[in-house]
C-alpha cells in the first residue's frame, strides 16, 4: 500500500483527533465518507494505523514513565534482542538509537518496580553490558 497524499491527510487527522466520524474527515479531505472507511480500513489492516486510547502519564500518581538506555554486548542481534525486550508486558516501545547506548526503552511503571524489572526481566535476556535508567520526573505534550 501506497502512503499518498489522502492517506497522510487521513492520519494526520485522526493523529489529532482519533475520534473524529468519517463523515467530518471525509469534509477535511474533499472525498466521499465511503472512501474515508475504506480507507481506514485498510490502513488499519496494513498496519500503517492502530486505533488505542492514550493518558497522560502526569496524571497517574502510582505509575511513572521511566526510560531505560541498554549497551549490548555485541550489537550486531540487536534486532533480536529489542524483540525480545518489547515482549516484556511492561514496555511500551524500544528504540535502536545511536550514541554511546544501542536500546531506548520506554516503561510506564510503579517506580519501585523498576529494580525488579531491571535485575530480573532484563537480565534474563542475556548480551546486555549495561544499563542506564531516567525516570521522567514531569512530561510536557506526552500522551502514551
Amino acid at each position: 500500500m501506497k502512503l499518498d497524499k489522502i492517506n497522510q491527510k487521513i492520519i494526520k487527522i485522526l493523529s489529532e483527533d482519533g475520534r473524529m466520524p468519517n463523515n467530518e474527515i471525509a469534509s477535511k479531505v474533499g472525498v466521499s465518507e465511503g472512501t474515508i472507511r475504506n480507507r481506514i480500513k485498510k490502513l488499519l489492516s496494513e498496519g500503517f494505523l492502530k486505533v488505542r486510547g492514550l493518558i497522560n502519564p502526569d496524571k497517574f500518581f502510582d505509575k511513572q514513565l521511566i526510560y531505560i538506555l541498554i549497551k549490548l554486548e555485541i550489537s550486531r542481534n540487536w534486532k533480536e534482542i529489542a524483540q525480545k525486550v518489547s515482549e516484556l508486558p511492561e514496555v511500551r516501545s524500544v528504540s535502536m538509537i545511536t550514541g554511546r547506548f544501542d536500546l531506548l526503552v520506554e516503561l510506564f511503571i510503579e517506580p519501585y518496580h523498576l529494580l525488579h524489572f531491571l535485575t530480573e526481566e532484563l537480565t534474563k535476556i542475556g548480551n546486555i553490558s549495561s544499563t542506564e535508567s531516567l525516570v521522567a520526573i514531569k512530561n510536557f505534550k506526552k500522551w502514551i
